[in-house]
């Protein structure tokens, strides 16, 4: 069994939690912006994951090995790709249920798995704050495999009651059964990670539930930083670390600028 890590940070923990949901031979989509998650693709293709698919920005699996390079931009990876795409493109794959795992990193997330990445507040013709959308999160949502969600920042203005505004569907009171009644696709977020811990969410209940905590934090920290009441294990596992491998590999040679951590 590879040595866990000793030595790492709440990012570097994040991206081997995301890159551990990635299997070999998936097809792997990300939300726009989200380096954290680009971050954890190269990580799994470099680790346990050598033959997964990465659809990167507008490019089919371009040979992209870095972030923070000039020479891994949208313009000059889409030379490497096996197929240039457009937006559409991306999506119709998803429709057709090709796309495995999707992770995105919304404003809002809500005690049911909804996520927010549209606006802030009641009025939506004048919201308080307009982010720049969420392009195909609503389809990812519904049609990927697989949904994770990630927080850099677990706080009460982010892990709200409800969100202001539905991006990305979730799941329903009364979890999956409700979800089949009314004929929605999809199987809803599966995890949700945080700079605190780890949340799933209750097949019964659809509720979000605390999976486990990252090393050095109680259960009053992430209870108190959370606007509404987590389901709970009977006995609350610590996350696992990352391996020294992993943590050397995001250091040294994906993400030797240490740009995965701005949002932190």
């Amino acid at each position: 069994m590879p040595d866990a890590s000793t030595d790492y940070t709440v990012d570097e923990l994040i991206v081997s939690l995301i890159a551990h949901d990635i299997r070999d031979h998936e097809l792997v989509q990300q939300g726009g912006g989200t380096l954290l998650g680009t971050v954890a693709v190269l990580l799994a293709r470099r680790t346990h994951a050598p033959n997964l698919t990465y659809n990167y920005l507008t490019s089919m699996d371009p040979i992209v090995t870095s972030v923070g390079n000039p020479a891994d931009s949208p313009h000059v990876v889409s030379q490497t790709a096996l197929a240039p795409f457009d937006i559409a493109d991306i999506v119709n794959m998803c429709l057709r249920g090709k796309t495995d795992v999707f992770s995105t990193m919304p404003a809002q997330v809500d005690q049911y798995g909804n996520v927010n990445a549209s606006l802030i507040g009641d009025d939506q013709q004048r919201p308080k704050v307009r982010f720049p959308g969420g392009l195909g999160i609503t389809d990812w949502t519904l049609y990927a495999g697989r949904v994770n969600v990630y927080v850099p920042k677990h706080t009460r203005r982010v892990f709200v009651e409800k969100v202001d505004y539905v991006t990305g569907m979730g799941h329903f009171p009364g979890g999956f059964a409700e979800r089949v009644r009314r004929g929605v696709p999809g199987r809803g977020p599966q995890k949700v990670f945080s700079n605190l811990a780890v949340m799933g969410f209750d097949a019964e209940t659809g509720r979000m539930r605390l999976d486990s905590l990252h090393a050095g934090v109680r259960l009053e920290d992430v209870q108190a930083n959370t606007s509404f009441e987590l389901l709970l294990p009977e006995r609350i596992p610590e996350t696992p670390a990352p391996t020294v491998e992993e943590v050397e590999l995001i250091r040294n040679e994906i993400d030797p600028k240490g740009l995965r951590k701005a949002r932190f």
